[in-house]
């Protein structure tokens, strides 16, 4: 049979579905058998329901969110079954056709009844047409009226109308002089479809006349339906709510690593094809976001937890409309918006570490009132006066002002200060706690929908690095430092979402305000042997870290222009991001001399105090036109973006200095406590202890970026088969940083990047079939160093308690990229890809190991690279295999991995693998999903992989700092004991594997993390 007849029947059955919806989740079936409507099969729905097709080939059943399983039987013998999934609110249509000779077929369109302008603007439209009467006579000069849209129409003299409507649920109001009172009518209109109703009314009608509703056939569309995979203009790759929740990931961090080619780096940053941090790009809502952290631009995606995610999208081809640094890609995070109706949700789970929970661990001797939700209560400020102390101190001006005795006095009242919560402490690792709540609500007030979604998320979870070991190695690959470390930490979670909305005719509006903070409190206890000092060493390391991220956004689409061919949409969005790191303590204990107790080692014992802030405002504004020409349907797009961002980074870090003949150093309980006592502080360091600011010039520093954009994009479809996409981004960029030499007398040193550049695109997409396509993409793309890698600073990087310092010499990178990718699409979610991609990279920017000796020996920084290429193939797939005749019970297998090769050319011609780059990814899903019983369940088995990666490159005769690939073996279980309630549970990490990282094939870092379990429910309502 050919296409065109399938889509032929698949029209006549959508059309059929086009009756009157009065339930928010209805679903309605028609089947076709042999062209013919489908009257006299049965139809049955997970395995409850059952309802025989009416003389139009269709059934009406009412629908619960989650999964469901379909069946249609003829005189009792199975026919065809499938599954599908809804949300909450959605409106389903399923249509099957059974046509002798070939395998039957189903097509699922699921939507929401409540939609945005744009949203409604890019539906594909459907016709209603009309016959009015009134006391048997044809009534013309009656208006109709659909309030949720502003359409008219009139009837003519024999009362027909026709209204071509973009597909969804609406409201017809019939007005004539004649009629007492208005008359209303729901409709519902499906794409592509042309449907005809009579309306009967006379005199004495008071509500509701007689309707007559005859069908009338149209084309379908298969790209009406939203599948953004298949149907967009560039390579992308989409995870919606229902993966989300499938995959049971608390966050985004770790949602993306399902995507091919993504991996994800400290469980917050994201690498696209082997590119991270200044190569992709995040927008939330179509804005940019600020970062919490100092190494990175981009927001730690563990900030943002699942549930108040609506669509993640990873767009790995740029395109003029994208940000000019999309070179790895574009991660699209859209948050939810309110739902069709009243509805909520309340989620609550328990979970478990082993090795870890319920275990006393050295923690943090310090605890706030408020440590359990994640806020510092101040007990970690810088203790009282001694930042005035200190600025007294170093006050130039302030030099004659006051006698030596005074200067002694006001160290000794620092010093004393600055002595306490040194020593560790313990704590119990609690198990595991989640707590989720949402709700939303739908109003229709004066013709327009307005409605709200909030929802709030609370998480405490106990983390460890277990049996931890860190070495260090000479030029030799001899071991120069030698530890075995122990870490636990402490994370809490907290977020809150508040979305508004209205829909206003062709208008929509909205606003999301967003607050998400994320506090780990971290202790590392190391012992082991010192390279620089032979000595054996024990040395501890206390954090406690907040970053939050604050937006509010104002946004509005516009539907302009006869037919809705202009669509126009504007968002303005202030965000603060903020890290803030109050006392970070550093303590360090070598065995020295020949009496075999530990010494204090006063001169490293240090407490520091980090603040961080970004301020961003993004405003931008996008116009879209759809038009016909001669060759086919085409699209112009253009649009303004205006970014300006102030970052503020403060640091202070105070310690001790003395003379060493004049205090005892031994600490026999392994305490500094034992050292630093009232009688050991004197203020004056040549008899004891001293008050110490050890806080460099660089430590601070001021920056400013301002990114003004604008673009143009034309698509252009011909030949029905071919579509041709190419556009211009023109970018104007200016950064500034702020800061102090390292050296000398730290004189200001200030980095200014001013760049313009324009950005050309160019797509291509061939459908090869009915079900697959071919896509081509090249671009000109981007890469300009952070304002962090500008500055002379120094900060910190967890993975690797090191420092690392910017480098103001750093160039702006410009990349060339080619794509390839062939697309297969099956029944259902089935479906195929390959793709093939490359790109070079002129001045890359990587991230260096320095070589040095003490406490500089483990520092890194940033430098430019010559030139580099990145090429390599992905694949993805899913199959589904049905374990019944009924399909109620079935196994699902989702594939997709990806081959990646590098290679970036050095000083003397001399290469080697781009840093950040795994030699591969591997993500495996296999479920099983029993929709026969009582009880429907879910089980998922998911496995990730990632191959080797440069995470540190190696200076002068240093080897590389690689991760070991490393099996990550998950299990998700879920069952939907009621409508309403659902058990959830997940073991992860369940092959518990080494985390690696090697130097020169030496282990350089490794440790273990443990089998995490967790169960818990959510509940509907």
């Amino acid at each position: 049979m050919s296409l065109q007849g399938v889509r032929g029947i698949v029209a006549m059955a959508l059309a059929a579905s086009m009756g009157f919806a009065h339930a928010a989740n209805e679903l309605v079936i028609h089947a076709y058998e042999d062209g013919a409507a489908g009257t006299g099969l049965e139809v049955v729905l997970d395995d409850e329901q059952t309802a025989r097709l009416d003389a139009s080939g269709s059934a009406t059943f009412d629908l619960n969110a989650g999964p469901h399983t379909v069946e249609i039987l003829l005189g009792g013998v199975p026919m065809h079954d499938f599954k599908f999934s809804s949300a909450a609110g959605q409106l389903v249509d399923i249509t099957v056709t059974l046509q002798s000779g070939e395998d039957p077929q189903h097509f699922v369109e699921s939507y929401f009844p409540t939609e945005t302008a744009r949203d409604r603007a890019s539906a594909p439209k459907g016709t209603y047409k009309g016959r009015v009467a009134f006391d048997g006579s044809a009534l013309g000069g009656a208006t109709i009226t659909v309030p949720k849209l502003g359409a008219t129409a009139e009837t003519d003299a024999g009362g027909n109308f026709s209204l071509t409507l973009p597909r969804g649920v609406y409201e017809l109001q019939i007005t004539h002089p004649n009629m007492d009172s208005a008359q209303s009518e729901q409709v519902r209109v499906v794409s592509g479809v042309t449907k005809q109703a009579r309306y009967q009314y006379g005199a004495t009608t008071t509500a509701g006349g007689d309707v007559e509703e005859v069908l009338v056939l149209g084309s379908f569309d298969p790209t009406a339906f939203g599948e953004s995979e298949r149907f967009s203009v560039n390579v992308i790759e989409t995870l919606g709510i229902e993966q989300l929740a499938r995959f049971g990931d608390s966050d985004v961090a770790a949602s993306v690593v399902r995507v091919p080619s993504v991996t994800v780096q400290s469980s917050r940053f994201v690498f696209i094809r082997g590119l991270g941090g200044r190569y992709i790009t995040t927008t939330l809502n179509g804005a940019t976001l600020p970062s919490t952290d100092p190494t990175k631009r981009e927001v730690p995606l563990d900030l943002f937890p699942s549930n108040i995610v609506k669509q993640l999208d990873v767009k790995k081809s740029f395109i003029a409309g994208m940000p000019g640094e999309s070179t790895g890609g574009n991660l699209v995070i859209n948050t939810r918006t309110f739902p069709e109706e009243a509805a909520g949700k309340l989620s609550f789970s328990l979970g478990y570490t082993d090795g870890l929970t319920g275990e006393d661990v050295a923690f943090d001797p310090i605890s706030g009132d408020y440590d359990a939700f994640g806020f510092d209560d101040g007990s970690r400020d810088v203790p009282g006066g001694v930042e005035a102390i200190s600025a007294l101190l170093n006050c130039s001006e302030c030099e004659g002002s006051f006698s030596d005795g005074t200067r002694q006095a006001l160290n000794q009242i620092a010093a004393v200060q600055l002595m306490n919560d040194m020593d560790l402490g313990t704590a119990t690792a609690d198990p595991k706690v989640s707590l989720g709540a949402n709700y939303g609500n739908l109003f229709n007030i004066g013709g327009r929908e307005m409605g709200f979604f909030v929802a709030g998320n609370y998480r405490n979870d106990w983390g460890q690095r277990a049996e931890g070991v860190r070495r260090t190695y000479n030029t030799d690959g001899g071991v120069f430092d030698d530890f075995t470390f122990e870490e636990a930490s402490n994370t809490v979670d907290t977020s809150a979402l508040i979305s508004l909305g209205m829909n206003a005719g062709d208008s929509s509006y909205q606003s999301t305000t967003l607050a998400s903070r994320s506090t780990e409190a971290a202790t590392r206890v190391t012992r082991g042997r010192d390279g620089d000092s032979g000595s054996e060493t024990y040395r501890y390391s206390i954090d406690w870290e907040e970053r939050q991220f604050l937006s509010q956004q104002f946004s509005g689409e516009h539907v302009l222009g006869q037919g809705g061919g202009l669509v126009a949409s504007w968002q303005i969005t202030g965000s603060n991001a903020r890290r803030y790191a109050p006392d970070r303590r550093e303590v360090r204990f070598d065995l020295e001399g020949n009496d075999g107790v530990f010494d204090l080692i006063v001169p490293e014992l240090v407490r520091r105090y980090d603040d961080l802030s970004d301020d961003n405002l993004d405003a931008s504004t996008d116009w879209e036109y759809l038009f016909s020409n001669a060759l086919g349907d085409a699209t112009f797009e253009t649009g303004i973006k205006l970014i300006h961002r102030e970052r503020d980074s403060d640091s202070q870090a105070y310690g001790y200095i003395g003379n060493e003949s004049q205090y005892d150093q031994n600490a026999p309980n392994l305490l500094v406590s034992d050292v630093i006592t009232l009688d050991n502080i004197t203020g004056d360091q040549s008899t004891g202890l001293a008050f110490a600011d050890r806080t460099l010039p660089s430590d601070s520093y001021e920056a400013e970026m301002d990114l003004n954009s604008v673009y143009g994009s034309f698509s252009q479809r011909f030949a029905s088969v071919y579509q041709v996409i190419f556009g211009l981004r023109y970018e104007a960029y200016e950064q500034t940083t702020e800061t102090f030499s390292i050296q000398g007398d730290g004189a200001p040193v200030r980095s200014l990047i001013d760049d313009d550049v324009l950005l050309p695109s160019l797509a291509l997409n061939w459908e090869l079939g009915a079900d697959q396509q071919l896509r081509f993409a090249a671009s000109r793309t981007v890469s300009r160093p952070d304002f962090k890698e500008t500055s002379n600073a120094t900060f910190y990087d967890n993975q690797f308690n090191f420092r690392v310092r910017g480098n103001p010499n750093l160039k702006v990178s410009e990349i060339t990229n080619l794509d390839l990718r062939w697309e297969m699409y099956g029944d259902g979610d089935e479906s195929l890809s390959v793709a093939a991609f490359y790109k070079a990279i002129d001045d890359p920017i990587e991230r260096v190991l320095q070589l040095a000796s003490g406490t500089a020996g483990n520092s890194r920084t940033f430098q430019n690279g010559n030139q580099a290429d990145i090429y390599g193939i992905e694949f993805d797939g899913r199959r589904d295999f049905d374990l019944n005749t009924a399909g109620s019970r079935s196994i699902f297998v989702a594939l997709n991995a990806s081959l990646i090769e590098s290679e970036i050319e050095l000083d003397g011609g001399e290469t080697r693998k781009l840093q950040g780059q795994p030699d591969y990814t591997f993500n495996l899903a296999v479920g099983l999903d029993d929709y026969a019983g009582d009880i429907r369940q879910e089980v998922t088995l998911l496995i990730n992989q990632s191959g080797e990666t440069i995470v540190d490159v190696g200076l002068t005769d240093l080897p590389d700092v690689v991760e070991e690939p490393r099996l990550d073996l998950d299990l998700n279980y879920k069952a939907f004991l009621t409508e309403s309630l659902v058990f959830k549970a997940k073991a992860g990490n369940l092959l518990d594997e080494t985390v690696e990282f090697t130097q020169g094939g030496q282990v350089f870092q490794e440790y273990k993390q443990g089998v995490t379990l967790e169960a818990g429910i959510d509940w509907n309502f």
